[in-house]
């Protein structure tokens, strides 16, 4: 049993595509070529320096204070005393 061949059809649309493919070639389309430009610079530069002296930042000593410890005779909370307590 044939099925309909009209536009609608499953095989009605394929036979129209397969005619317009036959009517207009594919154009295959070229794939564009990037041309990569020498960078303006890059890398070491030869330059001559002319200096008697290289002057630099001296280092910043770090200066360590002592901390200050006290421990107390007594405790800070007495049995009884209420705390909250988050979790």
């Amino acid at each position: 049993m044939q099925g309909r061949k009209d536009e609608l059809s499953f095989e009605g649309a394929w036979e129209n595509q397969f005619k317009q493919e036959q009517k207009e070639p594919v154009q295959k389309k070229e794939k564009e070529v990037k041309v990569h430009s020498k960078p303006e610079f890059r890398g070491q530069r030869d330059v001559v320096e002319k200096r008697a002296q290289i002057r630099m930042q001296s280092k910043q000593k770090t200066v360590v204070t002592a901390k200050k410890v006290e421990v107390s005779t007594e405790l800070s909370s007495k049995q009884g005393d209420d705390f909250d307590v988050e979790w």
